[in-house]
């Protein structure tokens, strides 16, 4: 890719007002300079959060229809956003300062003359973070595809919006552009069910859509494509609900399950990021049917009555799981647990769970081999435990 020589900012170049006149309204852009620009932005807006691509229409679809356009981060007029004498003509036509935009980005961006809120600073920031990702994503080796599946069902009043965009956008930015949105991507959307989960027929009305939906739509991918697919799971639902749908999944198909330990489903980065343990006491044996008490994103009341085995955090946190190793950690863990409980005699399980999206699609995902011959899941509605559905 062509580079163009690095410009200085504002603050750091001097200009006077008459060294550089134009006799155009408008200064014209090179065609080599415009089709490096779309290169380096692979065809799509650069305002941060809007990637739109641009050589199609958004409303009618129609390909190779150009509705981009090149904006100008500081002004080509001295009167325009950012504009300052004599440096706006002298950067007019130079790809460094051009992003290229959607049409509505490019209003954002020009609006208001010289009272635009936006700064070079920030637009440059913007036209660096885009240009960069993409050459990451060209740059990029030992690349798999993922198939999204996002499920969203309502947890009490509160109704669920999730953006297949943002799950997409994840799936690129947690991976370092290593996993790649397929085509196609499901989204179980029960967000407006017409049941809450404290009516009694929410769960067996819920299970049956879930049941449905993964039968029409994720398992036909799965046979395309010879069973061997990769899947990015995002699922914001009751916890049983999420316990179903890795069940369904199961623990064949490769799946990477993704959390919300902060914004738009990305993973914690940070090096001081905390790392999660787990404990756990599994006595020599115990009786046929058990419950098992599952407290990661919060301590679970023990159900009144019944033999009880937990399995539990050092320091239980509704945020605990934010990188992709700590769901592995997760699974490693309850994995073990789950075998030395086969082990001591268990072969009923009451599941009381206080986990976050994550673990509660692992738990789903692990229970389902054929060790245990009943699985039955609760769900906490103070001021005490409910059954709600059944895995096996």
């Amino acid at each position: 890719m062509p580079k163009s020589k690095a410009t200085a900012s504002p603050s750091s170049v001097l200009v006077p007002a008459a060294a550089v006149t134009r006799t155009v309204a408008r200064a014209y852009i090179s065609a080599p300079v415009r089709r490096d620009l779309w290169i380096a932005a692979a065809g799509r807006c650069e305002f941060r959060g809007c990637c739109r691509p641009v050589d199609r229409d958004f409303l009618t679809k129609k390909a190779k229809s150009v509705v981009g356009e090149y904006a100008h981060i500081i002004a080509d007029s001295p009167a325009g956003a950012r504009g300052v004498p004599g440096l706006s003509e002298k950067l007019a036509a130079d790809p460094n300062n051009l992003m290229l935009a959607c049409f509505d980005c490019h209003a954002r961006i020009d609006q208001h003359g010289q009272s635009n809120e936006f700064t070079a600073e920030q637009l440059r920031a913007m036209k660096r973070e885009h240009e960069v990702r993409i050459e990451r994503m060209y740059s990029a080796t030992g690349v798999e595809e993922s198939m999204p599946v996002v499920m969203s069902f309502p947890i009490g009043a509160h109704v669920p919006v999730i953006d297949v965009r943002h799950i997409q956008y994840a799936m690129l930015t947690n991976s370092d552009f290593k996993r790649f949105p397929t085509a196609t991507a499901v989204h179980i959307d029960q967000s407006n069910f017409f049941l809450q989960d404290n009516d009694p027929d929410f769960w067996s009305g819920a299970q049956r859509a879930l049941t449905q939906q993964y039968e029409q739509r994720i398992r036909p991918e799965l046979v395309a494509r010879g069973g061997a697919a990769h899947l990015s799971i995002a699922g914001f639902a009751p916890i049983p609900m999420l316990m179903k749908l890795g069940a369904l999944v199961g623990d064949k198909t490769p799946a990477a399950i993704m959390d919300l330990p902060g914004e738009k489903w990305l993973w914690d980065t940070r090096d001081t990021c905390p790392e999660p343990s787990y404990t756990f006491t599994v006595p020599p044996t115990v009786p046929r049917e058990v419950s098992v008490v599952v407290s990661i994103s919060g301590r679970a009341q023990h159900p009144v009555g019944r033999d009880v085995v937990e399995f539990q955090a050092v320091a239980p946190d509704r945020n605990i799981i934010r990188k992709e190793a700590h769901v592995q950690q997760f699974r490693t863990s309850f994995n073990v647990f789950l075998q030395q409980l086969f082990a001591a005699g268990a072969r009923v399980l009451h599941v009381h769970p206080a986990t976050p999206l994550s673990a509660s699609i692992e738990i789903g995902r692990t229970l389902l081999p054929k060790a245990f011959e009943e699985v039955h899941i609760w769900e906490w509605q103070a001021p005490e435990w409910k059954p709600a559905l059944r895995l096996k």
